[in-house]
């Protein structure tokens, strides 16, 4: 048995065991080690059996005796029955459906038994029975049970001797229908009990478990399982929870030092040039606002790219700060050109958010003779028009065919590019890459920001992987046949979403089958200058010809190949391939290194240059979860709203209520206001649909206001089923006040802009995240007019009370995520578990200092061993770590 080991081949597991198990995400013996406890049962119940009675929930310590797995004489059912004595009396134990506990245990064992006491129906005869034996027709029905060396003091003294220390607190599991916690915990301590600790190695440095006082592996896996007293499980959890916020640490940190090694533009404009564009400006610009401008482009002037997230509450000038900085780009020339502009990508989740935000860029550049261009699925723009009126969009842009904007982009005469997704695909080539803005981050994968700043170098570095120089295609033609091979077949029978150890074992087996020879780890040295500088340990080395490295990763880009290049540039070897087991394919990309292409990869290269990148988010993200899921990002928070913005008056209501509700939004839309209604659903549940959640939707409540409520004002209906045009043309229309109530589901959540809204109702509150919650109540913060938010909800339940008062009482979205960490956990923040980080991490996340350690240990050792050569251990830990994309939506 190894930590690898299917659990299948450790236990005998009956179909429903496993399927709860695949439920729970537990197949090997590493994943039940790490299903850890939610919370641990307490000795302070303790009782004697003689003091029990019906109905108690109790533990008692005892001789256990009589283990039998049998059946039930009528039923059938199996079961295991054993009898617990101590010196007050006797007790019966029965397992309902569980045999296997009374083979786990042997005869005279001393016990610790946690349960409800039950008790049989009485017979006439038992009437007459002497009251000494009522214990006899109790019973404990599927308790807890687990094999103890020592009884706790005053417990049992005269039957089992001298009493010993205080008894370890007994582990309560997350549970699914098919195994108990009882299951867990017994089968976890087998595993235990199988020496398999004695194997593991700990991937943290020594000197850092020392440093914060944490336990090794072994120790921590011991208490959080068996604590021998409350201090143990608290340092357990401790380790672990410092253990992934420091791995996670470690991979941004790595990420960050590659990044920072790429070479990008060297943008230096004056404050003066700045304040020119923003003098402009009808309102004067927040402090907040300044020093974020004075950060970017601080960044801008160093050479290498930024990667920089700018964090601000709804309303706090994102798109202005955004702008100013693009100002900055598209006025500066590329390198050694004294004509022509530098670019700049900015990309938005939902096509309403793009249209939006080509018309700010529209109003912040229409005096400066700048084209900006919008793509989408639904077409494509530019500003200004250069043909007839007829053609015009309404805000001095135009229609034009897709074709002809791309060819405008990729000859640079399109210095800024607003758009959707589909700013990644591949026919969109820029010129210039400069500055590439990505708006609500949080709603893009990893990979689809990686696309957006990698554009233009990853096609250089292609460019330059494939260019065949001193007949390198050749090289190693046949070897690299039966590799791909090899590798096609893992693929083939594993399919995706494994680990990257899994894919090494199958490979390494694969190769062996192909008589293929190979080595695992072998430790090449990087030299420079002659001098020996460090070591690279590639997964494997084929034929003493052909390094490869295996990644199982859903994107793998030019940081990745260069790491690869510099290494073979250090080594004697001339051929590697860079394997990647994605989730959808293989792919397989070629490196080659001889001394004629030095200058053509890693020179100098404008083509080649990395874009700055900005990250923007209005979702409230607390400090120290933004500094571990976005640790490779600098971190600038507008902490500040524009002067003159009145706070939002929040109102939760009660149905009794809902009446008197409507006419005070009624005296606003007399006032010439407008109202946006928002419902969890679009179309009404199937009433014959069984389980079906019953919540307003968007169509319904809009026939049922204009029946009712509001039948002398335009309602309008918005979600993400309508087609894009007719999105659009609702949207002008509430713009341009032709509707006064708009009816939606979340859709219009992020970034839609109608300063004329000031009301906003939203329906079945309870469903929502609170940032959620918060990011709706957004859509009114625009206008200088008062601002209304009213949060209808059906649950009178204590947690969604807690819930709305946080949000009536926060003064930003930073409080409301810092109340959700706290409450609710992180994922909660954004209404899902999308987050990435486990729930013993969740802890540390609450832990500024913990964080800010782990931050701290990362980064020194990444500068004093950047390859980590002096930790093969962290090395293997990180390459087997499993990837995950973290979405907030």
């Amino acid at each position: 048995m190894n930590l690898l080991s299917p659990l299948t081949d450790i236990f005998r597991l009956v179909e429903p065991q496993q399927k709860a198990l695949r439920k729970l995400r537990i197949k090997t013996a590493e994943d039940l080690l790490y299903h850890f406890p939610t919370r641990y049962g307490d000795v302070a119940e303790m009782r004697t059996i003689d003091s029990l009675r019906k109905g108690d929930s109790v533990v008692v310590f005892g001789r256990i005796s009589k283990l039998k797995a049998s059946k039930g004489f009528r039923t059938k059912i199996p079961m295991g029955t054993a009898e617990l004595a101590d010196d007050t009396g006797k007790i019966q134990i029965v397992w309902f459906n569980q045999p296997y506990l009374a083979k786990m245990i042997p005869e005279e064992a001393l016990v610790r038994v946690e349960g409800k006491v039950s008790q049989r129906r009485a017979k006439p005869s038992d009437a007459t029975r002497s009251t000494l034996h009522a214990s006899r027709s109790l019973y404990f029905s599927n308790p807890k049970i687990e094999r103890v060396n020592i009884v706790p003091q005053g417990v049992g003294e005269s039957l089992f001797g001298e009493a010993g220390e205080t008894h370890h607190l007994h582990p309560v599991y997350p549970e699914s229908r098919g195994v108990t916690t009882n299951w867990l915990f017994h089968h976890i301590q087998k595993i235990i009990a199988s020496g398999i600790l004695d194997s593991v190695v700990d991937p943290i440095p020594p000197e850092i478990l020392e440093k914060y006082h944490l336990p090794t592996l072994k120790t921590a896996l011991i208490w959080m399982h068996t604590p021998q007293q409350k201090d143990h499980a608290v340092a357990a959890r401790k380790r672990f929870a410092f253990e992934e916020v420091f791995f996670i640490q470690l991979e941004k940190q790595k990420e960050r030092h590659l990044w920072k090694k790429e070479q990008s533009f060297v943008i230096d404009k004056t404050e003066e040039h700045i304040t020119e564009f923003t003098k402009r400006f009808p309102y004067e610009l927040t402090g907040a606002q300044k020093h974020a401008i004075t950060a970017i482009t601080g960044d801008f002037r160093r050479g290498d790219p930024m990667a920089r997230l700018l964090e601000g509450d709804v309303g706090s000038g994102k798109t202005a700060v955004a702008a100013t900085t693009a100002y900055a780009v598209v006025t500066s020339r590329p390198k050694d050109q004294n004509f022509g502009n530098l670019q700049v990508a900015y990309m938005c989740p939902t096509e309403i958010l793009a249209r939006q935000q080509f018309e700010n860029f529209i109003s912040f550049f229409s005096h400066l003779p700048i084209n900006i261009g919008l793509i989408t699925s639904a077409g494509c723009q530019k500003f200004p028009s250069k043909v007839s009126a007829n053609f015009k969009t309404g805000n001095g842009a135009t229609n034009i065919s897709r074709a002809q904007l791309l060819k405008w982009v990729a000859n640079g005469e399109i210095p800024i590019l607003v758009g959707t997704h589909s700013l990644i695909q591949k026919s969109v080539k820029f010129k210039h890459l400069a500055y590439a803005i990505i708006d609500e981050q949080h709603r893009f994968g990893i990979n689809q920001r990686k696309a957006l700043v990698r554009r233009t170098n990853a096609e250089q570095t292609q460019k330059n992987a494939e260019k065949p120089q001193m007949d390198t295609s050749l090289l190693y033609k046949d070897l690299t046949y039966r590799i791909r091979q090899a590798l096609f077949t893992v693929k083939k029978n594993l399919g995706g979403g494994h680990k990257e150890i899994v894919y090494q074992r199958a490979l390494a087996e694969e190769l062996t089958a192909c008589k293929l020879s190979f080595k695992r780890e072998v430790q090449i040295p990087i030299l420079y200058r002659g001098k020996h500088v460090g070591i690279y340990q590639p997964d494997f080395v084929v034929e003493d010809a052909v390094i490869l490295e295996l990644k199982a990763l859903n994107f793998v880009g030019s940081v990745e190949q260069k790491q690869i290049w510099t290494y073979l540039k250090g080594s004697s070897y001339r051929l590697a391939l860079l394997v990647n087991f994605g989730p959808k394919e293989l792919t397989i990309n070629r490196i080659v290194y001889d001394t004629a292409r030095n200058s053509s990869a890693s020179g100098q290269h404008s083509s080649a240059s990395v874009p700055h990148l900005l990250s923007m988010t209005a979702t409230p993200i607390p400090r120290t979860l933004a500094l571990t899921i976005y640790g490779d990002l600098d971190l600038t928070v507008l902490d500040e709203l524009p002067p003159g913005r009145k706070p939002i008056i929040t109102e939760p209501v009660v149905p009794k209520d809902r009446d008197a509700t409507y006419e005070k939004i009624r005296k606003e839309l007399k006032a010439g206001r407008q109202m946006y209604v928002i419902t969890p659903r679009i179309d009404e549940p199937d009433p014959d649909k069984e389980f079906a959640v019953q919540a307003k939707s968007a169509k319904a409540e809009a026939v049922r206001l204009k029946e009712k409520v509001f039948p002398e004002y335009v309602i309008g209906v918005m979600h993400s089923k309508l087609k894009d045009d007719e999105k659009e043309e609702t949207m002008e229309a509430f713009k341009d006040g032709k509707i006064h109530i708009l009816v939606s589901t979340s859709v219009v959540e992020v970034g839609v802009n109608v300063p004329n809204a000031t009301v906003i109702i939203i329906e079945g509150a309870e469903r929502f995240g609170l940032a959620q919650l918060h990011q709706l109540r957004g859509r009114v913060l625009r206008s200088s007019h008062q601002a209304f938010c009213y949060v209808f909800t059906e649950s009178a339940g204590a947690k969604t009370a807690d819930r709305l008062k946080a949000l009536r009482t926060a003064k930003n979205g930073f409080e409301l995520a810092k109340y959700d960490l706290k409450f609710r956990g992180a994922g909660e923040l954004s209404g899902s578990q999308q987050w990435g980080v486990s729930d013993v991490a969740m802890e540390a996340l609450q832990n500024l200092k913990m964080v800010e350690a782990a931050r701290a240990e990362a980064k020194r050792l990444l500068e004093e061993d950047e390859s980590l050569s002096r930790y093969p251990l962290l090395q293997s830990h990180l390459a087997s770590r499993k990837k995950e994309e973290i979405h907030f939506e």
